[in-house]
């Protein structure tokens, strides 16, 4: 539905409603309860799947809270969300079901703190404006407009009233993009130059029509009527602050370019035959959408909207500097200086743990891995406590723009357009607010202490080798093994090895009658390589599947280092490569 069409439905049905607004506002001002100090008041607008998800984590959260109101054109749906209400051994809350506009009712009530809004999209922007317009801080889900019209709407209203207005974008409380936050603001990246983004979701057979039948959901209207990145926040949420995005830079241009619509009659074609009036239909909406955002500042940053095709979730955050880079797909970072081995990807959660940010001191909690409680927790006790949101009404309309912005700039042939200050030149003095950490923050150490006092360090086979700092320890490479670095990173696993079409092997040098563990880490996913590994003189190790990598253990004793040094042998059988990625050396300290 477009702002046009809202806005008529707006004033037809407000005129049909006008005595029950009336006489619900009456009653309501009667059953007003006394504000406990330090309560909560909250209401609830849209009781569906999301919105029961976040009244859920926010009852089991936040606590000195009270739900005095939900709203839903659905009543079953509304009386499930207050039976979780009740189940807390909480009063139960008013119920507001009367129709589409039944929520103006509730938040005539003028005992709302705040607000959470998980509603179809259309509806976020008049809502919260309605809100904030009532007194009442809105929470509202994602994106929070659709449109620049709608994105100043909010910024008016908020300004005028001097209401806050947080959209709920949950993507940026994650523990691995504000470790990362905490390590930019470290500087630990340099200069920020680049980032990419993207939402890589395949929802068009669950969330844009029906799994079962294809049937029209409500997010398929949209599909049929725009061409547009529709979902770009979770995208964005966590570049904002990484760029320091109106707080010192503002996005000052947008360029859009869209596929045209191959996947959603694939899958109806697919799923459904051809025959299904779904299969037969024109979209507008096409599959990829790529947004190049420039900011005023000089930096770039890469949007794409990718929720129509068959594919695995993924975000695809990249963020470049000038001293370093990070890819989430790979799990990965390489910082100049830092970085064990020059011009090579290492492990990112190692960092994570080291920069892991104080909300997350003692980890998440609710639902997408614990994020929501988290931003909920910060969100609500804000609102609690009068202190600014955590994200702001020009952060959270920033974010939403992209939807409005990027169909201007597709139905213009992929033109630049003029990405909108929507904090009327406050980006210029604002400092960096989001998600503040100012404590001591040190890069991973090389060497840690195992659970039983013996230390330890792991390292990333490569050419040259990385420094080993365990006291008393040395490593070399025999034979001649080759470097490569081919293989894509996912997950903790290694994208590079030391390989040889010959036997090679590993000598280390440790404290005579010293005691300890040599592992080493056989990883090759193609599943090609055959190869033995041997540990001094015991019998080799077959290592026939490494597609899924293993380690492979090697505890030595002071019999075995009385001569000082230990060997590895790796053997290749038949096939490919011997291949080895990681070595570890756990050793007693002296």
């Amino acid at each position: 539905m477009d702002t046009e069409v809202t806005r008529r439905e707006f004033h037809r049905l407000a005129a049909a409603s006008a005595l029950a607004i009336a006489a619900r506002s009456a009653t309501s001002a009667q059953d007003q309860p006394a504000k406990a100090a330090g309560t909560l008041r909250l209401g609830l607008i849209g009781a569906g799947g999301r919105g029961t998800g976040l009244l859920g984590n926010t009852l089991a959260i936040v606590p000195n809270i009270v739900v005095l109101a939900i709203c839903d054109i659905v009543e079953a749906s509304a009386k499930r969300a207050a039976g979780l209400v009740t189940g807390k051994g909480l009063p139960e809350p008013t119920l507001y079901t009367n129709g589409e506009l039944d929520w103006q009712n509730m938040l005539k009530r003028g005992d709302l703190d705040a607000v959470l809004i998980a509603t179809p999209w259309h509806w976020h922007t008049p809502m919260g404006v309605g809100a904030m317009k009532a007194g009442v801080i809105p929470g509202i889900e994602v994106p929070c407009s659709l449109s620049v019209e709608e994105c100043w709407q909010l910024v008016d209203t908020s300004e005028k009233t001097g209401i806050q207005c947080m959209m709920m974008e949950n993507w940026s409380f994650r523990s691995d993009n504000l470790a990362l936050l905490n390590m930019v603001r470290k500087g630990i990246f340099g200069q920020i130059v680049h980032v990419h983004c993207a939402h890589s979701h395949d929802c068009i057979d669950h969330w844009f029509f029906d799994a079962q039948t294809g049937a029209d959901r409500w997010p398929a209207q949209f599909l049929l009527k725009y061409n547009r990145d529709q979902y770009p926040t979770h995208s964005l949420g966590p570049v904002l602050s990484w760029c320091d995005i109106n707080c010192g830079d503002r996005f000052k241009s947008i360029t859009s370019t869209a596929t045209d619509e191959f996947g959603i009659r694939d899958m109806f074609i697919r799923r459904f035959g051809p025959d299904h009036p779904g299969a037969k239909r024109t979209y507008a909406q096409g599959d990829i959408v790529t947004s190049v955002i420039r900011t005023e500042m000089g930096k770039t940053v890469v949007v794409n909207y990718d929720l129509q095709l068959p594919r695995p979730y993924d975000n695809r955050w990249m963020l470049q500097g000038t001293r370093g880079v990070y890819s989430e797909q790979r799990n990965a970072l390489y910082v100049v200086g830092k970085s064990p081995q020059y011009h090579q990807w290492e492990p990112f959660p190692p960092y994570e743990k080291q920069y892991t940010h104080k909300w997350w001191a003692k980890g998440g909690v609710g639902d997408h891995g614990g994020v929501d409680g988290i931003m909920l927790r910060n969100f609500l006790e804000a609102v609690r406590n009068k202190q600014p949101l955590p994200i702001d009404v020009y952060d959270s309309v920033t974010m939403s723009a992209v939807v409005g912005l990027s169909g201007e700039s597709i139905a213009a042939a992929s033109k630049p357009i003029e990405f909108p200050d929507f904090t009327r030149g406050k980006w210029k003095t604002t400092k960096p607010k989001f998600a503040l950490d100012d404590r001591d923050f040190a890069p991973p150490p090389a060497v840690t202490k195992t659970a039983n006092g013996l230390l330890s360090q792991t390292l990333l086979l490569g050419l040259p080798l990385p420094p080993v700092e365990l006291k008393g320890v040395e490593v070399k490479i025999t034979g001649e093994p080759k470097q490569y670095s081919g293989w894509s990173m996912s997950g903790n696993e290694p994208h590079h090895c030391l390989f040889s079409e010959n036997d090679w092997g590993i000598e280390i040098t440790v404290p005579k009658g010293s005691s300890g563990k040599v592992s080493v880490y056989a990883y090759a996913p193609d599943g090609q390589r055959r190869q033995t590994v041997a540990f001094c003189n015991r019998q080799p190790d077959a290592l026939d599947d490494m597609t899924k990598g293993m380690w492979v253990e090697y505890p030595f004793t002071k019999e075995d280092s009385a001569g000082g040094v230990l060997k590895i042998a790796v053997h290749k059988v038949e096939g490919a490569n011997c291949v080895l990625s990681r070595l570890r050396i756990v050793i007693a300290p002296n």
